[in-house]
């Protein structure tokens, strides 16, 4: 499920095993619920095989051959391309054309060329003048990795040490830049934020710390003091942390590139070493020094100089993902129509922006609840649906979306690029973290959150109807936006259910795995929405679609400020498109409107949803900010207050 990341909300969890449900009136036997099935489809998929199912690692398609693999048993019609269940496209991002490169070079050095406790190996040349060089041999994958959110570039320039990398208050409060000259050089900058002895001096609020603190602003501030490239090199901590790992290239790929410059992972240990070796000081030294005085401690790395080129292809059609797509016929009257029961499969993979977890080192994240456990909903009325003979009313399509994590855009491909006629779908019901069942403080019932309950009339009473012996207690909204793959449907006017059961302390970590689902929970809301899908595919009048007015994303936790928009997530253009915004929320107040692109917040430009997370990560609530929009081709500046 996509909750923007920074933020988290803490419910308890279960893990209960073994239940026998009642079947429904006139159901098939083999309809009956699999704790077995249930529980071998969360496995799979929130296995290590899978990977954590993230975009550009093989175990999303493994996860994606098991869910098709169930469709072909289960005997749905493909709706896929070639007579296959999957439906290809592509999103943006960037994909290597040719191994990196990074040369290091020293003259003048009085370096001695073989020592035990370093790892430099020296080759010699002459340079243009004649005078030597010592060229440092660096390995990729050991010594440094090109960076995935990097543009393509060529660069050659001497290195400036430049400290964290970032400038806090215009450099009124603390300043990297404020004593070197980056123009046309190579700056090398540590990762994180630095841990100051008086953090309240410097940062105004951890969303301001994080935003500092993010490699997307540590690009746009080296961009904007003149330099050609970026060096990242590992803080103290992470490198302890991760035995001074670096970040593979796909970590990074399928982030927006924030600038226009090349930018590298250089290991800590060779970072150290040209730094020991240019100043004559220990790296560890100088970190510690600057958190204590909280002063930079920026310089010149005399006599050494880089030349690096980077070859990559970035753009909105680079990386390949696939929905997976079956048909169930129905029969009568209505079995023109369709209802569409989807989920998600994909998820964090390895972490990356959208990881909440605050271990540095990379680690899969299995999803299980986010969004095994939908997924593992789906595959389970897929095997009911399909046990039952004869089958009257509107057909079922089974849908399991990619690149949702990522922004939505599976879903928003198909509602876009529909297999079936867009005017056949009469509703359409979602399972995103649907695994952690648990009771509702006050009544003590299980408690399951519905969105979409006011986007067709017929809704809250089928609801009302199908929960009268009082299972369930339903926190409901009523519009059908929201931060997951139902609202690219309610974009199209279509109805919409959403089920889920909230997040959890889990939730996007690597501790959601698939011992903590609540198995017995999970089925129990299957055989729920297994009546409300039955209802629906019968019910002789179509349902008809509602508007809702608002529904922006919900707020966020924590203290950070929102505008109250609804982001275009699969939006590739520069800037954040505004698909709506929440009726007496700041934007609305201020009269910011559907279809303007937020271009700029407070000065800063805002080239993509990522960056637009950062900056409002680092305003305070209750004060005033100039957010610049593009209306209609011409450019505007609204004071919005924020709450």
């Amino acid at each position: 499920m996509r909750i923007k990341n920074i933020f988290g909300l803490v419910l308890p969890s279960l893990v209960i095993w073994g239940l026998a449900l009642s079947p429904l009136p006139g159901a098939d036997k083999d309809s009956l619920p699999s704790t077995e099935n249930v529980k071998k489809d969360i496995f799979f998929l929130a296995s290590d095989k899978c990977e954590g199912r993230g975009p550009l690692t093989k175990g999303l398609d493994l996860a994606a051959d098991y869910i098709s693999g169930q469709f072909k048993d289960a005997g749905l019609k493909p709706l896929g391309k070639d007579g296959s269940y999957f439906q290809p496209f592509k999103i943006a991002g960037a994909k290597l054309d040719e191994k990196p490169n990074l040369v290091i070079k020293a003259s003048n050095l009085q370096v001695d060329t073989q020592p035990k406790n370093r790892r430099f190996k020296f080759s010699h040349r002459l340079d243009t003048s004649g005078k030597q060089e010592k060229i440092f041999a660096l390995e990729v994958g050991k010594d440094f990795e090109a960076m995935g959110l990097s543009q393509a570039g060529k660069a050659n320039g001497n290195i400036v040490f430049c400290g964290f990398g970032i400038t806090v208050d215009d450099g009124k409060k603390y300043d990297d830049y404020s004593n070197i000259d980056a123009k046309g050089k190579i700056v090398m900058v540590l990762r994180d934020a630095p841990k100051f002895k008086e953090e309240s001096k410097i940062f105004d609020s951890n969303g301001k710390k994080r935003q500092l603190a993010s490699l997307t602003e540590k690009i746009l501030n080296a961009e904007k003091h003149g330099a050609l490239a970026v060096l990242f090199v590992n803080d103290r901590d992470t490198a302890k942390e991760t035995s001074d790992a670096l970040l593979p290239f796909n970590y990074t790929a399928l982030a927006r590139s924030p600038g226009k410059i090349p930018a590298f992972h250089l290991s800590r240990s060779i970072a150290g070493e040209l730094v020991s070796v240019a100043l004559g000081k220990n790296l560890d030294d100088i970190q510690k020094n600057i958190e204590e005085s909280m002063v930079s401690a920026s310089a010149l790395l005399d006599a050494i100089s880089v030349d690096l080129e980077l070859k990559l292809t970035r753009g909105k059609d680079v990386v390949p993902l696939k929905n997976i797509a079956g048909v169930l016929d129905g029969s009568g009257p209505l079995a023109n129509e369709t209802i569409v029961i989807g989920a998600h499969y994909d998820h964090l993979g390895y972490g990356g922006a959208g990881s909440l977890s605050s271990q540095k080192k990379l680690l899969i994240h299995h999803g299980a609840d986010d969004n095994g456990s939908g997924t593992t909903g789906m595959l389970e009325l897929v095997r009911r649906f399909s046990a039952i003979k004869n089958r009257q009313g509107r057909k079922i399509l089974f849908m399991a979306f990619s690149g949702e994590e990522l922004g939505l855009f599976g879903s928003a491909h198909f509602v876009n690029n529909p297999l079936i006629p867009i005017s056949e779908i009469s509703a359409m019901v979602n399972l995103d973290m649907i695994g952690r069942l648990s009771k509702d403080a006050d009544t003590k019932k299980d408690k399951v959150l519905l969105e979409g309950t006011g986007t067709a009339e017929i809704f809250e009473p089928l609801l009302d109807k199908k929960n009268s012996s009082g299972d369930f207690v339903f926190v409901k909204k009523k519009s059908g936006f929201g931060p997951s793959d139902h609202a690219s449907f309610c974009e199209k006017k279509i109805p919409v259910l959403f089920f889920w059961t909230g997040t959890h302390p889990e939730y996007h970590t690597p501790l959601d795995t698939a011992e903590r689902i609540n198995l017995d929970g999970l089925l129990k809301i299957v055989g729920f929405v297994e009546k409300i899908v039955v209802e629906l595919s019968q019910v002789e009048k179509r349902p008809a679609f509602v508007e809702v007015k608002g529904g922006a994303s919900p707020r966020p936790a924590g203290n950070m400020p929102r505008l109250g928009i609804r982001p275009g997530y699969s939006d590739d253009k520069e800037g954040v498109l505004v698909e709506g915004v929440s009726d007496g929320d700041p934007a609305a107040k201020a009269g910011i409107k559907k279809g303007d692109r937020i271009i700029e917040i407070s000065g800063k430009k805002v080239g993509n949803i990522e960056t637009y997370m950062q900056i409002m990560a680092g305003e305070k609530k209750g004060t005033t900010i100039d957010v610049g929009v593009e209306r209609d081709g011409k450019k505007i500046k609204v004071p919005v207050k924020l709450d």
